[in-house]
């Protein structure tokens, strides 16, 4: 009867001691999350602000630069093959095939496939030349704008054609992982095994916790005590300071 009376007590302490350790983690988380709302909205507008000033320096270099590139192929039309028209035709043109170049070798499109098509940029540039100063008769500027203008339209066309040849097992074999079978099932083993031998463990411990019940609760309850008390503490710590008449400062 002696026991029974001395374990129950010792379940009551432990089941207060736990009480105070739940009621000093409250505290201590309390007071952490008023200091992290308080840091957060600082980062907040401070973030906020960087990203909108960044966003804004981005935006004005693009454009500034866009229009530089934009006045250079009007004047380089206008000088060298007599109208703006041939500027604004061959940067467009060539915008579109980089990015129909870039866009090939990211899908993996054969390198042969792509200097096909530089090879018949050149031809569509010299027939597109031949053309205007034979048959059509005009001048040298003429001539050498409506070359350039074959050369880049043949270009493009041919790198659009180039992705019917797009294969999409090739593209996202890059993305898969590499591991066999085999090996996922060795590891699959692995883990099966150390789950064994935890759980052994586990009951072991448990069994030897059974047999000094009585002392486990009496060093687990002066545990708990001792960790209510520092969670406490730094509880304490994290409070605002109050005036000796009772009020905040």
């Amino acid at each position: 009867m002696g026991g029974t009376s001395t374990g129950g007590g010792g379940a009551t302490g432990l089941s207060a001691e736990i009480e105070r350790l739940v009621a000093a983690l409250r505290a201590l988380l309390s007071g952490h999350w008023a200091l992290l709302r308080a840091e957060l909205g600082a980062i907040a507008r401070d973030a906020l602000l960087t990203l909108v000033g960044a966003i804004a320096v981005v935006a004005l270099v693009v454009t500034a630069l866009l229009g530089l590139l934009v006045a250079l192929f009007l004047v380089a039309g206008e000088q060298l093959f007599g109208s703006m028209l041939w500027g604004a035709a061959h940067m467009t043109l060539l915008l579109l095939s980089l990015a129909a170049a870039l866009a090939s070798g990211i899908a993996r499109i054969g390198r042969g496939r792509r200097i096909r098509s530089l090879f018949l940029a050149l031809v569509g540039g010299a027939a597109g030349a031949l053309l205007a100063l034979y048959p059509l008769g005009a001048g040298a500027p003429f001539a050498a704008g409506l070359s350039v203008a074959c050369a880049l339209a043949l270009l493009l066309l041919d790198l659009l054609a180039g992705f019917a040849s797009f294969d999409a097992q090739r593209f996202t074999d890059r993305f898969l992982p590499l591991a066999s079978e085999a090996e996922l099932r060795a590891t699959v083993d692995a883990l099966d095994d150390l789950r064994g031998e935890a759980l052994a463990g586990v009951a072991a411990e448990v069994g030897a916790a059974a047999a000094n019940a009585e002392g486990t609760l009496g060093a687990l309850r002066g545990g708990i005590t001792r960790l209510a008390d520092v969670v406490r503490d730094a509880a304490d710590r994290l409070r605002p300071e109050r005036e000796p008449g009772g009020g905040e400062r």
